[in-house]
């Protein structure tokens, strides 16, 4: 500490030296373990049509953001300029740390942390919902002053923020003062904590503190530095990690695992909780598991599992199903002790390395189980267990038994097949791994198809942005949910969605700015053209990519008219009729085939029927509550074989032995009467081009004059801030340029009034009275608190 006391100590210039004293007592008291990072010089903003006026910040167009100079005043219609940081008349006449420019020739610029008067300017709105539909907003801003701004109008009642930041992996895609940040910036960790904080410090302020959740996707870059900043940002909440498998392929790690994941890192606020349930969509089976253990706790001989389950399973050679459950082994047994039976082979439960485990159920369970349908052999090319088997557990056969999971089938290895119905329900767990999870299928590609001359790198999933929402939703009947990282604009996209899905009121916040990415930057530069030019903004994010996407969605077309493709998947099923199935085995006479070897052989040419449902029995048909598959060696005995078929709904095929095609086609017409048409539960969907009823408003942020502000002259600037706070309810109301501003503005329709005339009051309490029950929000423009 004495060296860098004494380092301080020999600095000259006063000023300075009073300012490294008082940053470096304010470094040692707050430094902390395992959170470090420099607090970075505030962030700069460039306003490019901006007027400069004296007090502003500017720099010279096309330089560094960082070349500040304040304006003085002007001369002969030019800047007179000084740098920020020179003290006094002499500082400012000490040399360098003067200059003129002409108003052309600078950029005004914002420091992050000065006092500002942000305003929105309406650019552009979709209305295709009923005045009982949502108003969302788009904000083309940088996301901090767009902050500070929803700070003032929706201080403590935002129910949910999801936010997709910048994954700072060093390739370029964020900027830092307007410069991109890559791998070779000696700050870049720094400078993206820096740049987290600030927002993330007001974010807490928007988020209700009685009941709301933050989600913030993120990969393995920053996940862990990010935890630590919500740890400390949010001390005493409850958080969590979400693992998203959000691309199965895997992205290639040139020398490193290809990543297939990302994560979700949760904040819950208050009393909020995640979904204690999550939906099931149709298609969805429930879940087997192996019946071989795999813990080392399970290893023969173990305590867990005991002595009685480790015993062979008998699988016939030619059936390739379980024919014989055999005895328990004691642990010392070997496993030559065990019976052997001609065309059944011994299964034991050996992992591949030739550890000896344990099963999963007993003897007795797993007959049981194997009655019903609810166990599955499948093929394994294991040294030590050529066959694996899985089971359903005994609570969810239970379940299957009362009804709750549906059965929609059999496999021809006669296992049932068991799908979660439309309002079943899975504990939502922090491992998702959803095939719609998948950011190239359902990101880029449904992108795509929306705007398909616009490219966009790495969108989220639409149903990744779902499933968050719902899992982690507020109990709100109208919650605000906020994305003020909103890149394409998956979260207004996913919001949409569930609304039309459920039924709900969520109103939907983005906040993204309009920059352009590099490439295109350098393009439009080489072409004469800087920021603020129109050509360069019809290129950025906001209005080449959020803002026609969101459009397009709302209205289920684009511009030109033509219907968005596709369909979306709402995660309910419904039920589709199917055909049954019908073959004729014409080739024979039913009297030729007289014999149990015989019926045999026509078995075998029927696929999900095995040999060893033919008995010695000569029967005339077969007909099991375990296969799919049903067969009629002879017609004269079709009326039985229809008494057999009734209420077995689960056979979808059927075959009948006879040359005669008129014998056949009374037989198929007698069988689809008694039974009807197959009914499978498959995904709803629901089209693109249907659209959603909502509606989207449009504005960009602006900066206020301060003295218009102090003079009351910026009341049709402020105007869209006060439709926003008064809950964005019904068309944006409007004051024409040509009309002078109203003592009292009440517009129609709306649930707001405000009085811009303090001494008018009685007009006022007029006003209120008529409109009654419709009105929530009254404001009044007054310089005194009384």
């Amino acid at each position: 500490m004495a060296a860098i006391h004494d380092l301080i100590a020999q600095v000259a210039d006063e000023r300075l030296r009073e300012r490294l004293t008082t940053e470096w007592a304010r470094a040692t008291r707050e430094r902390k373990f395992g959170l470090v990072f420099e607090d970075h010089l505030p962030e700069l903003l460039p306003l490019p049509k901006a007027r400069p006026r004296k007090g502003d910040l500017v720099a010279p167009r096309g330089g560094p953001l960082k070349d500040l100079w304040r304006v003085r005043g002007a001369k002969d219609g030019r800047l007179q300029c000084v740098r920020p940081q020179a003290g006094g008349a002499a500082g400012a006449a000490a040399a360098g740390n003067q200059a003129e420019f002409d108003p052309a020739e600078v950029v005004v610029v914002r420091e992050f942390g000065e006092p500002v008067f942000p305003a929105l300017v309406p650019i552009d709105a979709v209305q295709n919902g009923g005045p009982e539909a949502p108003w969302h907003t788009l904000i083309e801003a940088d996301n901090y002053h767009a902050l500070q701004l929803l700070e003032y109008l929706y201080a403590g009642k935002v129910d949910c923020i999801y936010i997709d930041p910048p994954y700072n992996t060093g390739a370029r895609d964020w900027k830092y003062n307007n410069d991109y940040v890559d791998g070779n910036d000696a700050w870049r960790h720094s400078k993206w904590l820096a740049f987290m904080r600030r927002r993330l410090l007001i974010a807490r302020r928007l988020l209700n503190p009685n009941c709301s959740i933050l989600v913030v996707a993120i990969d393995d870059n920053e996940v862990h530095s990010l935890g630590l900043l919500l740890s400390d940002l949010f001390a005493g909440a409850d958080r969590q990690l979400v693992n998203v498998t959000i691309n199965p392929k895997g992205k290639a790690r040139e020398g490193r695992l290809s990543q297939v994941d990302e994560y979700l890192l949760i904040v819950y606020l208050g009393r909020a909780t995640a979904a204690t349930l999550e939906r099931s969509t149709a298609g969805v089976e429930l879940r087997w598991p192996y019946l071989r253990r795999s813990d080392v706790q399970s290893a023969r001989g173990s305590k867990k599992g005991g002595v009685r389950q480790f015993y062979p399973i008998y699988v016939g050679e030619k059936s390739g199903r379980i024919e014989k459950i055999g005895d328990p082994l004691s642990p010392h047994q070997p496993l030559s002790d065990a019976q052997t039976f001609d065309g059944l082979i011994s299964v034991f439960p050996i992992r591949e390395d030739g550890v000896q485990m344990n099963w999963g159920l007993t003897g007795p369970s797993l007959e049981n189980a194997r009655i019903k349908g609810f166990v599955r052999v499948t093929p394994s090319r294991s040294r030590y267990q050529p066959f694996n088997f899985q089971y359903v557990t005994a609570p969810s056969i239970s379940k299957i038994e009362a009804g709750e999971y549906q059965l929609t089938g059999t496999r021809d290895d006669g296992s049932k097949i068991v799908v979660l119905p439309d309002g079943a329900s899975l504990r939502a767990t922090t491992a998702w791994k959803k095939s719609t999870h998948d950011a190239n299928a359902y990101g880029t590609q449904l992108v795509g198809s929306i705007l398909p001359n616009e490219a966009f790198s790495y969108p989220k999933s639409v149903y990744a942005v779902v499933d968050a929402l719902r899992v982690f939703g507020s109990s709100s009947s109208e919650p605000i949910i906020v994305d003020f990282f909103a890149g394409s604009g998956t979260t207004l996209n996913a919001v949409n969605l569930l609304n039309a899905v459920d039924g709900g009121r969520r109103r939907c916040i983005l906040v993204t700015n309009n920059d352009v990415s590099e490439e295109e930057s350098s393009k439009l530069g080489a072409r004469g053209l800087q920021p603020g030019d129109d050509e360069w903004e019809a290129q950025g994010i906001c209005r080449s990519v959020t803002w026609p996407r969101s459009k397009f969605t709302i209205r289920g077309r684009r511009d030109d008219g033509t219907p968005l493709p596709g369909a979306y998947l709402t995660g309910r099923s419904v039920q589709r009729e199917k055909a049954r199935r019908f073959a004729q085995i014409g080739f024979v006479e039913s009297g030729q085939i007289d014999t149990p070897a015989k019926k045999k052989q026509v078995l075998a040419l029927i696929e999900g029927l095995p040999q060893t449902l033919m008995d010695d029995d000569n029967a005339p048909f077969i007909v099991s509550e375990d296969h799919a598959a049903s067969v009629l060696f002879d017609p004269a005995a079709a009326e039985a074989w229809l008494e057999a078929l009734d209420g077995q709904d689960h056979i979808s095929s059927f075959y009948v032995v006879t040359p005669k095609k008129k014998v056949f086609d009374e037989i198929k017409a007698a069988v689809a009467d008694l039974l009807g048409p197959l009914k499978i539960p498959e995904e709803e969907t629901r089209p693109m081009s249907d659209g959603f009823s909502a509606n989207l408003a449009y504005f960009k942020l602006d900066f206020l004059d301060p003295e218009r502000v102090g003079l009351k002259r910026a009341f049709r600037e402020v105007l869209p801030l006060l439709w926003l706070k008064a809950g964005a309810v019904g068309p944006r109301p409007t004051l024409p340029t040509a009309e002078p501003e109203p003592v009292l503005f009440a517009p129609e329709g709306s649930n707001f009034l405000v009085l811009l005339q303090e001494s008018r009051l009685a007009r006022l309490l007029r006003a209120v009275q008529q409109r009654g029950a419709t009105l929530s929000h009254v404001f009044i423009v007054t310089d005194s608190d009384e």
